[in-house]
């Protein structure tokens, strides 16, 4: 089947979303069920699935001080003793955990894979950008990242209407 793209409109994009949709869907009937996402891990490196909204315990080899997440706006973690991490998925997308010891070494070093209950991450790009969306029964967009950014130092000029300084 050959698809040719409109040339006006979103036309692309809606026929990206529904082969998307039924991909994943045939995908997450195949895999195995999202308690797996739940339960702990051993692993020092490698990619960690995490569902939003959903804690996860990641159980290291060796005691910890300090964690550090790429993106906080993805994934949250915490330390509930110096060997187990408690992991919870907080919006769809990827970022790292770095897991640091009392002297600096590094104990682990993963990537954190955040998925929506049941779904799968879709990433169209196309015309003038990419837009990410997390698909279960239907797709729904994820903010990017940059709309995570902190607010404006208090010294800098009031921005207009616009949303321009």
């Amino acid at each position: 089947m050959r698809v040719v793209p409109r040339q006006g409109g979103a036309g692309w994009l809606i026929l990206a979303l529904m082969t998307c949709t039924v991909l994943s869907a045939a995908q997450a009937a195949e895999e195995s069920p999202p308690s797996t996402a739940l339960e702990p891990s051993r692993q020092t490196e490698g990619v960690v699935r995490v569902i939003v909204d959903f804690a996860r315990p990641l159980i290291l080899a060796r005691p910890a001080s300090t964690l550090i997440i790429g993106n906080p706006a993805i994934a949250h973690a915490t330390l509930s003793d110096d060997k187990t991490v408690i992991l919870t998925g907080k919006t769809p997308g990827s970022t790292n955990l770095i897991v640091m010891d009392a002297e600096g070494g590094e104990v682990a070093n993963i990537v954190l894979d955040v998925v929506a209950a049941g779904g799968r991450l879709v990433t169209v790009h196309g015309g003038g950008g990419r837009s990410t969306y997390s698909c279960t029964e239907h797709c729904d967009p994820v903010p990017p990242s940059d709309e995570t950014t902190a607010p404006p130092p208090p010294n800098a000029p009031p921005l207009d209407e616009g949303g321009e300084q």
